[in-house]
């Protein structure tokens, strides 16, 4: 099983620039990470090697975890073998799909994120 979590911290020092609330910070990343997540999932079962296809197939979403300063995303490989592929063996070369699909949603979450703060930021 693969298991991959993003965290952003440091939420708090982004309020104090924006001059937001820190509901209304952790929301717009909350509501940021929940769209990545889904596209993270969507971009690694599309990307994951498929023989039969159970391991795409079980590629899950949880919920988005909030606290007071950080919020967290976990795309969850569920199939036993899935960290065999991700990573590979002595025997078998790695064919990473979660990883790239993590990569690649950086920069939407970062964006979305932004776009989000920028609708309750106080410098409008």
């Amino acid at each position: 099983m693969t298991n991959t979590n993003v965290t952003w911290s440091g939420l708090d020092k982004l309020m104090a620039e924006l001059g937001v609330t820190a509901g209304a910070t952790i929301e717009a990343a909350a509501s940021a990470m929940k769209t990545t997540t889904g596209q993270v999932q969507a971009q690694a079962k599309q990307i994951a090697p498929k023989r039969t296809g159970f391991m795409a197939n079980n590629i899950l979403v949880e919920p988005v975890k909030k606290t007071a300063t950080s919020v967290t995303g976990t795309v969850n490989a569920k199939a036993d073998y899935s960290s065999f592929v991700e990573f590979g063996t002595y025997k078998m070369s790695a064919q990473p799909f979660i990883r790239p699909a993590v990569s690649s949603g950086q920069s939407v979450f970062i964006k979305t994120t932004m776009d989000k703060l920028k609708e309750v930021a106080k410098f409008k």
